[in-house]
Order: C-alpha cells, then sequence, then structure tokens
C-alpha cells in the first residue's frame, strides 16, 4: 500500500519541489500551508508521515506537532527549519518529534528519515494489530460464564490438565470442544510444546495417512517434496483430533499403534521418528452408534476414553447469556472497529427462549451480524433476533416433558431427540429438505433417523 505524506510549510516553493520529488518516489502527497490548515486536514484524512516546518505564521511548528499528536499520538513527524538553534530541536524531540532536519534541505537524507518513519510506523500498527489479534484469540480460548454445567467443565479440566491421558470432549456442534482443548494444553505441563489440531472431516480418505504420519518425496504419485505429519509436528506438544469419528478404521489402528510405540513413520521411509504426544479428541457424534455401526475400532474409542468431558448446550446453561453477549459483542468490536453492540434486558430475555441449535458459535455468528448492521446500537425487544427463530421450540418449551425418574441419560436422549425431531418436521410440512438444512442436519442422515424413531406425519401436517 502507497505511503501518504503531509507536507506543512507556509513557503509554497518548498511545498512544490518536496511534493515533486515525494511523488517521484512513489509516494501520495498532501500540502498544507499552516499548522491549522494541517491540524483540519488530518481531520479528514490519515497519513503516515508529517514534514512540519517550525517557523511559521499562526501556530508555530511546536504547537502544530502537539494537537497533531492529540489526533494520532503515534504519527511520526519530522521538523524542519532554517533558523534552526540545538534548544528547538531538543524542545522538538521532547514533544515527540521523529527526527529534525535543517534547510537547506538534504534530499538523500530526507529520503531516508522519511523511510525509516513510515517503516516505524507500519511496524507499531503491525504490533497493534497482532496485540489486537491475540486478544481475540485469548477471549476465544476462554470458558464464559459461571452456570453449573461451566464451573463444573472447568473444574474438570483443571483436575485432568496436568495428566498425560487421552481426553474425550463430547458435544455438539458450537459448544465449545475446540476451547476446552486448547485449554487442557495451555494448563498441562505440554503448554511450551506444539498443540496440533488436525480436522479429520476436512481432510480426503486417501490423504489421511499422509496428514497424520507424513511422507517422503516420491513416496507416491503427487508426493512432490517430503511433508511432516501432524504428529511429528506435535512432539512434546498435544495434537488434538476434531470429529474423531471420521478418521477411517485403518488409521484409527495406525494411530494406536503410534501412541503405543510413541514413534512415527513416514510413508517410503521405515525410520522411525519420535512422536511423543498427548492426544485429545472431540465428537458431535453418537459414539455408542458409531461402535455399533462398526464405524469406530472398541480399541480405539477405549484407548481415547480415559477421561471424557461433555460439553453443555447453550440451552442447558441460559444464565451464561448475558456474559456471553457481552464479551461477542466486545470481541466483535475489537475485530471490526467501531463501538460494542449492547442488549437490553428484553433483548437477553427473547433470546434465552431461542433454542440456539448451532450453540455459542451461532451465537457468536448472531452477534457479528448485529455490529455489522448497527455497530454501537442497543439492541432491544425483538430487533435483530435470529431470522429463523419462529422454527425452533424455545428453550423452555424443550425442557417442559417431565423425564421419568428411572430413565437413563440415553434413554433421554433418545426421548429428546425424537420429540424435536417430530416438532420440526411438522413446522416444515415434513418437507425433508427444508427441515434438514433448518436444523443443520444432512438429508440422509434425518431419513435414518425418521426411519429409526418410526415418525410419521401429525394429523393435519404435510406428507
Amino acid at each position: 500500500m502507497t505511503a501518504r505524506i503531509m507536507i506543512v510549510d507556509d513557503e509554497a516553493p518548498i511545498r512544490d519541489s518536496l511534493q515533486g520529488l515525494l511523488e517521484d518516489e512513489g509516494y501520495l502527497v498532501l500540502t498544507a500551508a499552516s499548522g491549522e490548515e494541517a491540524i483540519a486536514r488530518l481531520r479528514k484524512q490519515l497519513v503516515d508521515c508529517v514534514l512540519l516546518d517550525i517557523w511559521m505564521p499562526g501556530i508555530d511548528g511546536l504547537e502544530t506537532l502537539s494537537r497533531l499528536h492529540q489526533q494520532d499520538c503515534t504519527l511520526p513527524v519530522i521538523m524542519m527549519s532554517g533558523h534552526a538553534t540545538i534548544d528547538t530541536a531538543v524542545r522538538a524531540t521532547r514533544k515527540g518529534a521523529f527526527d529534525f532536519v535543517e534547510k537547506p534541505l538534504s534530499f538523500d537524507k530526507l529520503m531516508i528519515l522519511v523511510r525509516n518513519a513510515i517503516e516505524k510506523r507500519r511496524l507499531e500498527q503491525e504490533n497493534s494489530d497482532l496485540k489486537q489479534q491475540d486478544m481475540v484469540a485469548r477471549s476465544r480460548r476462554e470458558l464464559i460464564g459461571e452456570s453449573a454445567p461451566i464451573r463444573e467443565v472447568r473444574q474438570l479440566i483443571q483436575r485432568v490438565a496436568s495428566s498425560d491421558a487421552p481426553v474425550l470432549i463430547l458435544g455438539e456442534h458450537g459448544t465449545g470442544k475446540a476451547v476446552v482443548a486448547r485449554m487442557l494444553h495451555d494448563q498441562s505441563k505440554r503448554r511450551d510444546g506444539p498443540f496440533v489440531v488436525v480436522n479429520t472431516a476436512s481432510v480426503a480418505q486417501g490423504r489421511m495417512d499422509s496428514e497424520l504420519f507424513g511422507h517422503e518425496k516420491g513416496a507416491f504419485s503427487g508426493a512432490l517434496h517430503t511433508q511432516r505429519g501432524r504428529f511429528e509436528m506435535a512432539h512434546d506438544g498435544t495434537l488434538f483430533f476434531d470429529e474423531m469419528t471420521e478418521l477411517t478404521l485403518p488409521a484409527q489402528a495406525k494411530v494406536l499403534q503410534v501412541l503405543s510405540e510413541r514413534v512415527v513413520r513416514r510413508l517410503g521411509n521405515p525410520a522411525a521418528l519420535p512422536a511423543n504426544v498427548r492426544l485429545i479428541a472431540a465428537s458431535s457424534r453418537d459414539l455408542e452408534q458409531a461402535l455399533r455401526e462398526e464405524r469406530l475400532r472398541e480399541d480405539f474409542y477405549y484407548r481415547l476414553n480415559v477421561v471424557s468431558i461433555a460439553m453443555p448446550p447453550l440451552r442447558a446453561r441460559l444464565d451464561d447469556m448475558e456474559p456471553l453477549l457481552q464479551e461477542l459483542a466486545d470481541e466483535q468490536a475489537r475485530t471490526l472497529g467501531g463501538e460494542a453492540i449492547r442488549f437490553e434486558a428484553d433483548a437477553v430475555a427473547a433470546l434465552k427462549a431461542y433454542a440456539w441449535p448451532g450453540n455459542v458459535r451461532e451465537l457468536r455468528n448472531y452477534v457479528e451480524r448485529c455490529h455489522i448492521l448497527m455497530p454501537g446500537a442497543s439492541v432491544s425487544g425483538a430487533t435483530m433476533l435470529p431470522p429463523d427463530q419462529s422454527s425452533f421450540a424455545p428453550a423452555a418449551k424443550l425442557a417442559q416433558a417431565e423425564p421419568d425418574a428411572a430413565e437413563t441419560f440415553h434413554d433421554a436422549k433418545t426421548r429428546f431427540e425424537r420429540d424435536f425431531l417430530s416438532r420440526q418436521l411438522d413446522a416444515h410440512d415434513w418437507n425433508i429438505s427444508r427441515t434438514a438444512a433448518a436444523i443443520g442436519m444432512e438429508r440422509s442422515q434425518l431419513h435414518r433417523k425418521i426411519k429409526s424413531f418410526g415418525l410419521v406425519p401429525s394429523q393435519g401436517s404435510g406428507s
């Protein structure tokens, strides 16, 4: 991006000559004949560097420097003077000037100062952006809220983080399984080692072995260079499998072998490479069903399920809605700029009545949409509620059915799924495509659920 420079000098010949020289170097140039004009122009147009004369009618260069820094404290300003004294140069430096040059100007020296000033400005901006990104990243690595379910998760993390035992994190999409995995790593004795993520659902099945274990150049068709595998990259750290059920059965067997031997062999190279990793896995699937359908090896499941952490859905931790909204609104303001939006009590109450099938991830997307459309606004009532809210049963209604005291967790989960799907199908006149899209489920999976639960259209519903 081309840097923009402002020249402030009451002498037109100096402004014109400097403008021509700087434009020849590829810079965009603005000019001002006085300190007052420079201050006014800076309010309308940001610049990367200012060349400022000290002796001018009206407010002088030192006063202009102070006012420019009131608007932009990091703006590099190079002072110019034909009647400079050591005292003047010292005063300018103390007021925050980047440097001081005497007239008649040496063009070569001035260009070096300009380049250095712009580079300093760029590095400071990059540093500021990185700090901002780090703040956002840290906020996304924390479990927000003080509800009983979240406190239980935090306590379990504290108890198991220091162990090297594998951990299995279970929960619906968007509940924060990756956040928990990162917290386990950050609180473990491996915290200074790498944290490597494998989203198994996004890796083509034919590439899984290469992705996990690495390969040598020429090991197979298309292997144009040597590649380290994720196990090798995670040595002395943590390897996080997101959606573990997407691993093929042969890949599961190879992972077990690596965990047992603590070494890995790249495709095309029999040499053993160290792979001392702690494995954390997550799944939003029904693992018992995956075992029954033989998509999950029993030995793989039991090896990973040493400790399991169940992530509560958002509808089960509605007490966290207000702090979540506040944190997510602040996060969007840091990321996108502008003032954070705020949610009035009636809006919070309305949002609590929504079932949030996408959980915290859906809530984050909703807050982002609000921030984009009305930054800094106060959300009240039903303003800007999720557009498909009416197609979902409110969370309060979902909890109305009283479970049998002797009912197991699996029975309760099955009953909830059956009732939920029945309501959604009725709400969409039993249109399978629309229902699947609304609840975020594949059509084939919805067909299987309908068949397994024996669901039929209620009276008055479409077919």
